[in-house]
């Protein structure tokens, strides 16, 4: 499978949270590559099955991407936007984006330039009061293409390739997650399995993993692995907030099933995959930790790709380590068997 056409494919469809429909089909056609077994439930999880026998496997990564909303059209049709799930207002002065309004507008996000500011305020960083999104259209154009409530994504471009397999681009945080299952169940197509696996590209993490929650009841898997990113090192940050971007992440701490991480533990260290343990004290902020409690407790894992400068249009990820986390999903899978309760048991 080509990774990066796939990536592409998906970080250029929006799917803010709540509303993830497009980048729903785009998934689904990635995964009738692999199965015919494909489904999308009422809240718009979209998943994949492979296998037909033993112990159900439910692999995770979620669709849903950080964007904003309109929330008002000035007299002049400038838009006035909020964060939907994790915008900072910070990083978008300057930003080219792209409205979702009766059709597609290219915008920008602008703001009152320094040269005009009252003293002081030169200093103080930009809040979401102090921006407007521009299409540049007349009033009467954006109030007959606008209204109230459209969703606006960063612009909805390829990612750019940089050096050594190293890409920058928006919405990783989750596609690139998603492109890990897409993988794995490229590897696993030539393998007899003695589980069945089902992918699930879910919705609405970024809003609290509420797809998640109707995904493991839709599901009832005997264990799940949540795949996600996590902070990669940038200058000032602390090591014990990152893994280092050539690494896989193994997420172990209160939201995670000891046997679980170390089947995952196990899969990497076979395949000589370079991992590292990172540490969770309580939630992980992921869909593992909506997966966790139902259903009277599933044992959950998480697998984590290390992510550069999250919730940009810019996010920085290594395919090399994408590829990594798919092999190590594959090699969960290709080792389960009839002594999954054995291998899951914490009476040892």
């Amino acid at each position: 499978m080509d990774v990066f056409e796939a990536l592409s494919a998906m970080t250029t469809a929006p799917g803010v949270t709540g509303n993830e429909a497009r980048v729903s089909e785009v998934v689904r056609g990635y995964f009738r590559a692999y199965t015919d077994d494909i489904s999308v439930d009422a809240v718009g999880n979209t998943y994949a099955r492979i296998g037909e026998t033993g112990p159900t496997l439910l692999v995770m990564a979620h669709m849903d991407e950080v964007g904003m909303m309109v929330t008002c059209i000035e007299d002049n049709g400038m838009l006035r936007v909020r964060s939907v799930a994790g915008v900072d207002p910070r990083v978008l002065p300057g930003s080219e984006v792209t409205v979702h309004g009766k059709r597609e507008i290219r915008a920008v996000i602008g703001a009152k330039p320094p040269h005009l500011q009252d003293s002081g305020d030169e200093k103080k960083a930009y809040t979401a009061d102090d921006l407007v999104c521009d299409t540049g259209l007349s009033a009467d154009e954006v109030n007959a293409l606008v209204g109230v409530g459209d969703n606006v994504t960063f612009r909805l471009e390829p990612p750019m390739k940089l050096k050594n397999s190293i890409v920058a681009g928006k919405t990783f945080d989750d596609r690139a997650c998603v492109a890990v299952m897409l993988e794995a169940m490229d590897i696993l197509k030539s393998r007899r399995l003695n589980c069945r696996v089902v992918f699930c590209g879910s919705v609405q993490e970024e809003s609290g993993g509420l797809g998640a929650s109707a995904g493991g009841y839709n599901v009832k898997p005997d264990l799940a692995v949540a795949i996600d990113v996590c902070h990669a090192p940038t200058p000032g940050t602390k090591p014990f907030d990152t893994v280092e971007m050539d690494r896989v992440s193994v997420t172990t701490g209160a939201n995670i099933h000891p046997k679980v991480f170390d089947m995952i533990k196990a899969s990497a260290e076979e395949q000589n995959i370079p991992w590292e343990t990172d540490v969770a004290i309580g939630a992980t902020g992921t869909d593992a930790w909506s997966l966790q409690p139902l259903l009277g407790g599933i044992p959950c894992g998480l697998i984590s790709l290390p992510l550069r400068y999250m919730h940009t249009s810019v996010e920085v990820i290594s395919l090399d380590t994408l590829r990594n986390c798919a092999k190590v999903i594959a090699g969960v899978a290709a080792n389960l068997g009839a002594d999954w309760e054995e291998k899951l048991c914490l009476d040892d």
